[in-house]
């Protein structure tokens, strides 16, 4: 299936829009690689420092009848041996391009080559696990293991044993010249994906499951090497200063059913890209091999459950998330560095003099990277599909083993003619005018750039967009060309005429300017003083609130009016107020039932003729001075006590307390007859304490939600008996 750049989802911010002070204008920056991850890219790259420039040039080298290439190597001779999926073949291509099959599979996948030194091309299969020769005679299957995929080979020239590592049991074997197979380790993980030859005889072995890197000694003694944060080791690569390892696990940006997987001969998905494995395989007689391979395993999950156990050595950077993938260079002493991390698949290593070459998917980039600093640049990228396998050729030319579908190109030490990347879509969010057009161009002599542009209304470019504009050529003096709409995409085309010459485009910005619409009051907060308000410490000072926007961005300002039931006009209460919140001192404005205006104005970034407005009118809310009105009686007597009724009542706001006292004495709080302050009105009945014969005064004093208290009183005489 092929993969499009314009849709891979990347967990990330790509336009950093940054809003000038000037009049509503904004800006979209691209200057960093992170805003090209949704671009589509083609014959061109993305450095390290953010800028576009040509890749190099992909020469396909011969046509190939295959879905993936899972390996490459060259004989003495020149001729390239090449493994491929889904149809289980073997291919000879000649020097001068000629392409033949010289052997086909029972299994589906041929997943690894391997070069002898007597000139014989070992190949390993999958799904029922045999190792086949591969010479001037023909091809013939030496062994027939216990495992279900042969995932890598290597030949040891001295021994002439070859070692092979399997799965689903995380098995190394090594055959004998002979054929016969014996179990050489076992790494106690799920697969063992890649193998490489050291001195004296040790082999290196990465693993899934847990990322493990054995070192296995020419006796079998096993030694991890470096346990990665990631779950699986896909490539490994040893040479006499260090051992590079990269990692493949599952990678977040895959979608479900991409063409990152394949399917076996039962149908069921397989990639040696992820750490998914088939659920269930079938032999060519159709039986079940002895195991089936364990489900994908949670590569966060096993970074956390190891942390604690984990040596020292590793990276100092942060861990990579979910989907990050990793080149680690691990030193003879056993110290480990980061020296490249990718959002996709580590799938091929290849170190040619000081540079290292990474091939990646699931996006098909080749990087260059230099070790001692890190620095890496990406030199091509394919149009889809994954980089697979990198052959350095005895002539020195590198060839590219491709998945999805299998090709085969080499790595030209020159630019492609032509390339362009168009951009993801822009989004404004409103109908907007496009402005200018800057960026920092490098052009070499014979080489040319340009920026072409085209807007629409519909997120996805379609019939209803509008055509490519003309080509703007003028760093300093281009302007966007597209007619005013939401949505814009810009293309970037590079050219040259000399091969050893790229143009490069550095720090693009576009700029534009969106059409004034009105702002909007979406809600205004007034106080209910019906409703009890712990933290109203002051009720005379109502704290009104609302809520705004601005489509545009605008910075606002609000003016603020009050209009009390029975007025015919509003009075202003503050202008030109720029924060969302106001406290409104009641004690001199007259009590009645209140609304509030709010008018949010754009003006500060607009000129007079287009500044715009909206207003918002609040539910209506009281505003209290009068003090309830309080009557009382005394009923009776009981027992020398006093039994006084009374009722309270307030035009505006409900009761909130009530106390009453006996000749000026202490205060005692009393409550309505049905026990709730509720309402603005409320009846009590209460009795004093035993009262002496005399005359007595009782004062009741009820409060409001307002604050407003007011009070009543009854005067009494108690007689003799």
């Amino acid at each position: 299936m092929v993969r499009s750049l314009l849709t891979a989802t990347a967990a990330v911010l790509l336009l950093t829009p940054s809003l000038c002070q000037a009049a509503k204008v904004k800006v979209w920056q691209q200057n960093a690689p992170g805003q090209f991850e949704k671009a589509q890219f083609k014959q061109a790259v993305v450095t390290s420092e953010g800028a576009l420039r040509l890749s190099r040039q992909l020469r396909p080298l011969t046509g190939l009848d295959a879905a993936h290439v899972w390996d490459v190597v060259e004989d003495r001779d020149g001729n390239l041996f090449v493994a491929t999926g889904d149809d289980g073949k073997v291919f000879k291509i000649t020097p001068d391009g000629k392409s033949s099959v010289v052997y086909t599979a029972e299994d589906s996948q041929v997943l690894c080559l391997a070069l002898a030194a007597d000139g014989a091309v070992y190949a390993g299969t999958g799904p029922t696990g045999r190792i086949v020769r591969i010479d001037a005679k023909g091809a013939q299957v030496v062994c027939a293991t216990e495992e279900s995929y042969i995932w890598c080979l290597a030949v040891d020239a001295a021994s002439r044993s070859i070692f092979a590592g399997t799965g689903p049991k995380g098995r190394v074997y090594r055959i004998a010249p002979e054929g016969k197979p014996t179990v050489f380790y076992t790494t106690k993980q799920e697969h063992v994906l890649c193998l490489a030859l050291g001195t004296g005889g040790a082999v290196y072995a990465g693993t899934d499951k847990n990322g493990l890197i054995y070192r296995i000694d020419a006796k079998g003694k096993g030694f991890v090497l470096y346990n990665s944060p990631q779950s699986e080791i896909r490539t490994l690569l040893v040479t006499p200063e260090a051992v590079y390892a990269g990692t493949s696990s599952p990678n977040a940006r895959r979608r479900p059913g991409s063409s990152g997987s394949i399917a076996l001969n039962d149908g069921a998905p397989f990639s040696p890209g992820s750490s998914a494995r088939p659920t269930s395989v079938k032999t060519s007689a159709g039986k079940p091999p002895s195991d089936e391979a364990p489900a994908a395993t949670n590569s966060s999950a096993l970074l956390d459950a190891r942390e604690g156990s984990r040596s020292g050595s590793g990276p100092a950077s942060s861990p990579p998330s979910s989907g990050e993938n990793s080149v680690y260079r691990i030193a003879p002493d056993g110290t480990v560095r980061e020296i490249f991390r990718e959002k996709g698949l580590v799938l091929s290593l290849m170190k040619q003099g000081s540079r290292l070459y990474v091939g990646t998917g699931m996006d098909g980039q080749l990087f260059e990277v230099d070790e001692n600093t890190r620095e890496r640049t990406e030199i091509a990228r394919l149009d889809h599909g994954q980089i697979l396998r990198l052959c350095r050729r005895h002539d020195g030319s590198v060839v590219i083993g491709t998945g999805d579908p299998g090709k085969l190109y080499v790595l030209e030490d020159k630019f492609a003619a032509k390339g362009a990347v168009v951009s993801e879509v822009l989004d404004a969010k409103i109908i907007s005018k496009w402005g200018a057009l800057r960026w920092q161009p490098d052009t070499p002599a014979g080489t040319t750039l340009s920026v072409a542009a085209r807007s629409g209304n519909v997120a996805e470019p379609d019939e209803t967009w509008s055509d490519w504009s003309a080509e703007q050529a003028d760093a300093q003096q281009a302007t966007i060309v597209a007619p005013a709409a939401r949505f814009l995409q810009y293309r970037v085309t590079l050219a040259t005429t000399k091969p050893d010459a790229t143009p490069a485009l550095h720090n693009l910005s576009l700029r534009y300017m969106t059409t004034n619409q009105a702002p909007e009051v979406s809600s205004i907060d007034v106080p209910d003083l019906d409703v009890p308000n712990s933290d109203k410490d002051n009720p005379k000072k109502l704290r009104l609130k609302w809520t705004a926007s601005d489509p545009n961005d605008d910075e606002l300002t609000y003016a603020l009016y009050v209009r009390k039931e029975g007025w015919q006009n509003w009075v202003q209460l503050e202008d030109a107020l720029d924060k969302k919140e106001y406290e409104w001192d009641t004690t001199t404005t007259p009590s009645g039932i209140y609304q509030l205006k709010i008018v949010a104005s754009d003006r500060k970034d607009n000129a007079d003729e287009d500044a715009l407005t909206a207003e918002r009118i609040s539910i209506p809310f009281p505003v209290a001075h009068t003090p309830p009105t309080v009557t009382l009686k005394v009923a009776n007597m009981e027992n020398d006590a006093a039994v006084v009724e009374a009722s309270a009542n307030d035009p505006l706001v409900r009761l909130t307390s009530a106390s009453f006292a006996v000749n000026g004495k202490k205060w005692t709080n009393v409550f309505p007859t049905d026990g709730l302050f509720d309402s603005k009105s409320e009846t009590f009945k209460f009795k004093t304490e035993t009262l002496k014969p005399g005359t007595y005064v009782i004062v009741l004093r009820v409060k409001d939600a307002a604050g407003n208290v007011g009070s009543g009183d009854v005067v009494f005489n108690v007689k003799s008996k």
